[in-house]
């Protein structure tokens, strides 16, 4: 508590994130919500150490972030930590969910995607990473790596067009580019190919995605990334070179439901102290029925102060 003048003990400092944590609980379940009632999330992980009971060593476990919201950079944000990475868990997620959903090519989200009302949309730039990656047969890498580009450039147009017209963009321009792409792999892997070069490795890539590819086109929030997701990540993966560990679930839960408030208000370019000092100032005898006053989005700081 430097910025504050404040000498208070590690000890202290993480029960009172605990109890934090469990107070700001009922917002948290209610963002949760919002995001999965968005229609259009974007949802990665990270993996994280987490100290095993009474063994002073460490299990590795995953923090799981959830974005959401009706546009291509939405602010809600919810992070949920898992102990392990078992598909039944991550599968929990969606339970209910009906939308689109932007993630990679992790066996859990292949699942979700051949489930009713799920619109699953794969990440172009883990495609195009297999492709930097392979090292045979130039020519054909530089022209779907070229194709992948214009997709992107297509992207880059759209941005600041109305959804409509995103759409119409993208079926007229988009389209007929994802349908050479799939007709130079289909090609090249009739050719000679080393079944377990990058190359091969990149082609079965991208034909195993064939049924999703065009998902994103009709749906004017979708991206072709997941890279919302993968930015929300990066407090994550900067802090644990920080905090090392998670000491328990527990903590962990309060880890979790802190940076969902935190990143939504800086996302929404709200001050998050600001937010959370009157938040938990107010929580206590905020009448349930009205809880959702107090989430990010509608937050407006208390008048009384």
């Amino acid at each position: 508590m430097i910025r504050e003048k404040i000498s208070i003990s590690k000890q202290t400092l993480s029960s009172y994130v605990l109890q934090a944590g469990r107070a700001l609980k009922p917002i948290y379940d209610l963002l949760e919500k919002a995001v999965m009632l968005s229609g259009n999330i974007f949802t990665d992980e990270t993996p994280v150490s987490i100290l095993a009971p009474g063994t002073g060593k460490t299990n590795q476990g995953y923090m799981v972030s959830l974005v959401g919201g009706q546009s291509l950079d939405p602010p809600l944000r919810v992070y949920k930590l898992f102990q392990n990475r078992k598909h039944e868990g991550f599968g929990k997620i969606f339970e209910g969910y009906t939308g689109v959903f932007h993630s990679d090519k992790y066996g859990a989200y292949e699942k979700e995607a051949k489930k009713e009302g799920k619109v699953w949309c794969p990440c172009y730039a883990h495609i195009r990473r297999k492709y930097v990656e392979a090292e045979s047969d130039p020519k054909f890498r530089e022209e779907v790596l070229l194709d992948i580009q214009k997709l992107f450039e297509i992207e880059e147009r759209g941005k600041a067009m109305l959804p409509q017209e995103r759409v119409a963009l993208r079926n007229e321009e988009a389209v007929p580019i994802i349908d050479s792409l799939i007709q130079k792999n289909q090609d090249r892997l009739t050719k000679l190919l080393l079944p377990k070069s990058k190359l091969a490795g990149a082609i079965g890539y991208f034909i195993s995605l064939i049924p999703y590819l065009k998902n994103y086109i009709n749906h004017p929030f979708a991206r072709l990334d997941n890279n919302v997701s993968e930015r929300a990540l990066k407090l994550v993966v900067i802090g644990r070179k920080n905090w090392m560990f998670i000491g328990s679930e527990g903590g962990g839960e309060a880890a979790a439901i802190i940076y969902s408030l935190v990143q939504t208000c800086r996302a929404l370019k709200i001050n998050p102290y600001e937010y959370l000092e009157d938040v938990l100032r107010r929580i206590q005898s905020h009448p349930y029925n009205k809880l959702s006053e107090l989430l990010p989005q509608n937050w407006k700081k208390d008048a009384t102060d």
